[in-house]
């Protein structure tokens, strides 16, 4: 049991925080709203041949096809694009510098407005990994809607299986309306306000004030979470290989986690803003 239990942290170490992360979408000021831009994240050394998107938009409630993001190989820490193949290539190399055809991939999943959604699932399982946008609602007049405009995954943030939106700083719209190259005259590159490639990972562990995550092991079902004030939490639970397995935001102190089988998980705590992690065990 010591031996498998050695093992289930190494693997843990391993595998337990390799995940894409969504942290920007961009709808351009050039004609057809160009550059579309989404961002990701690769953090830690991930394996896109295991990840899909998706997307849903406009007052749609079901979710599109998923397109495959094996073209993107393995990352390590690094950021990769999707941008709509209506010839956004061009447009997008022009604003965003760092965006070039060996981190990027080009696709019509990217056909996005400031009213529509989108998510990154895992192809085998469908467990969604991370999400921008509440689903089944048309972000029309909403808080997180983003026509010509940039979202921006707040830092230390994230992966967030559930839409969360103080995660996310989201310009005023039409804040590109008066930015590229494309116009005349032409305005400020787009990548001088938007600033792809800014998100760092928050690696404090005790971000948290007085956080508190016991028993552990859990024997009986039930996790308790309390921290100094005890606010709102988002809390994630991924298993060993990284699968995200709940998902849950509550100001309750107790986590029915009887669901879940025995093993070793990390737990993922959000509260205003700051993040922190634990390794948990469910006997």
């Amino acid at each position: 049991m010591k031996k498998l239990y050695t093992l289930s942290l190494i693997l843990m170490s391993a595998f337990g925080f390799s995940q894409p992360v969504l942290t920007a979408f961009v709808d351009g000021p050039c004609p057809g709203g160009l550059p579309k831009v989404c961002e990701i994240y690769a953090k830690g050394t991930v394996d896109f041949t295991q990840f899909s998107v998706q997307n849903q938009t406009n007052a749609n409630t079901t979710w599109g096809t998923a397109v495959d993001l094996s073209s993107l190989g393995t990352r390590t820490n690094s950021f990769v694009y999707i941008i709509y193949t209506n010839a956004n290539i061009a447009v997008a190399t022009t604003e965003f510098p760092m965006i070039v055809a060996g981190n990027s991939i080009e696709n019509n999943v990217m056909n996005l407005n400031g009213d529509d959604r989108l998510r990154i699932i895992n192809t085998s399982s469908e467990a969604v990994i991370d999400q921008f946008g509440v689903s089944d609602i048309d972000g029309t007049g909403t808080s997180w809607e983003w026509l010509d405009t940039y979202a921006k995954r707040n830092n230390g943030t994230g992966p967030d299986g559930a839409f969360i939106e103080s995660n996310w700083t989201i310009a005023p719209i039409n804040t590109l309306d008066t930015a590229g190259s494309c116009l005349t005259p032409p305005g400020p590159q787009v990548q001088t306000i938007v600033n792809l490639g800014s998100y760092t990972l928050s690696l404090n562990k005790n971000a948290i004030a007085g956080l508190k995550v016991y028993p552990n092991p859990v024997e009986n079902g039930t996790l308790y979470i309390s921290t100094d004030i005890n606010a709102e939490k988002s809390i994630q639970i991924y298993d060993i290989l990284g699968k995200q397995v709940l998902n849950k935001v509550t100001a309750a102190e107790s986590i029915n986690v009887a669901a879940l089988k025995s093993g070793v998980y990390i737990v993922k705590i959000t509260e205003e803003g700051n993040t922190a992690s634990r390794k948990l065990v469910i006997k």
